[in-house]
C-alpha cells in the first residue's frame, strides 16, 4: 500500500474501519470538504477492508470495487493500492459495462425498449408542434424516426453488443449514456442481476459520490436491499464540489 494508507487515522477513518468490522459490514457515507483528505480516507478504507476481509474474499473469489469518475483518478488509486488483485478500480461506466456485458440477451431487449422510448418521444413532439416549429425540425424528426426504425430491425440480429464512445444501435454499439441507463435498468428489474453483483462485489466504494447520478445511487441501494444479499456501500464525497450538473 502507498504512504497515504499508512498516515495516522483520523476520527472518520476509525469510524469507517468500525463499520467494516461489523457483522455484516455496515454501509457508510463520508462527507468532507476540499483538501480534507477524502481520497486518503478512501485508500485507508480499502486497506482496512483488505486487512479485515482479505483472506475470506480471496477464498471466495470476491473483490472490492472502487468506482471513480475519471480514468486518471482510477489509475492513481490503483497505484495507491499496489495493484492488489482483490480490488477492482474503474469509472462508473466501465464498472457497469463489466457487469452487464455477459447479459447480451437482456441488452438486446433493453435496446429494443430504448428505441421504442425514443420513437415515442419524437411522436409526442410531432403531436405538439406549434406553428413556430421550423420545416428543418419537422424533417429532422421524420428522418430520425426512420433511422430509429431501421436501428430496431438491425439491432435485433446483433450477436454481441459493445461499449463505444458514441451510440450506434445498428452496429451494436452502446454509448456512455446507454451504459448508465442499461445498468440501472438491469439492477432494478432483474433480481438475479442484483444477487450476482452482491456475490461478486460485497464491498463497493464510490469516490466523488456527489457526481454519481441519483438513479445509479438508488440502483446500488436496491442491491443492498435485496433479501439474502450482503453488500457494504461506502460513499466518499462533498456536495459543494459537484462538477457534473446531471
Amino acid at each position: 500500500m502507498s504512504t497515504r494508507s499508512k498516515k495516522p487515522d483520523t476520527k472518520a477513518d476509525i469510524q469507517v474501519t468500525s463499520c467494516l468490522r461489523e457483522t455484516p459490514p455496515r454501509s457508510f457515507t463520508m462527507v468532507a470538504g476540499a483538501g480534507s483528505g477524502k481520497t486518503t480516507s478512501l485508500i485507508k478504507g480499502i486497506s482496512s477492508c483488505i486487512n479485515i476481509h482479505g483472506e475470506k474474499l480471496r477464498k471466495q473469489r470476491k473483490r472490492i470495487a472502487c468506482i471513480t469518475y475519471t480514468e486518471i483518478a482510477a489509475k492513481e488509486i490503483w497505484m495507491d493500492v499496489d495493484n492488489n488483485p482483490l480490488v477492482h478500480i474503474s469509472t462508473i461506466h466501465s464498472f457497469l459495462w463489466l457487469l452487464v456485458k455477459p447479459f447480451q440477451s437482456d441488452i438486446r431487449s433493453w435496446v429494443n425498449i430504448r428505441i421504442s422510448q425514443m420513437e415515442d418521444e419524437i411522436r409526442d413532439r410531432q403531436c405538439n408542434y406549434s406553428k413556430r416549429i421550423s420545416p428543418q425540425t419537422r424533417i429532422k424528426d421524420t428522418l430520425d424516426l426512420q433511422k430509429l426504425h431501421q436501428d430496431k430491425i438491425a439491432s435485433s440480429s446483433i450477436k454481441n453488443f459493445r461499449y463505444g464512445t458514441g451510440r450506434d444501435y445498428a452496429r451494436g454499439v452502446l454509448g456512455h449514456d446507454d451504459i448508465l441507463k442499461l445498468g440501472v435498468y438491469l439492477i432494478k428489474e432483474r433480481q438475479l442481476f442484483r444477487i450476482l453483483i452482491s456475490k461478486q462485489f460485497p464491498f463497493i466504494f464510490i469516490d466523488e459520490s456527489q457526481d454519481t447520478a441519483p438513479d445509479v445511487i438508488e440502483a446500488l441501494k436496491a442491491i443492498q436491499e435485496e433479501p439474502g444479499a450482503t453488500i457494504c456501500l461506502g460513499f466518499f464525497g462533498d456536495p459543494m464540489q459537484k462538477i457534473y450538473p446531471g
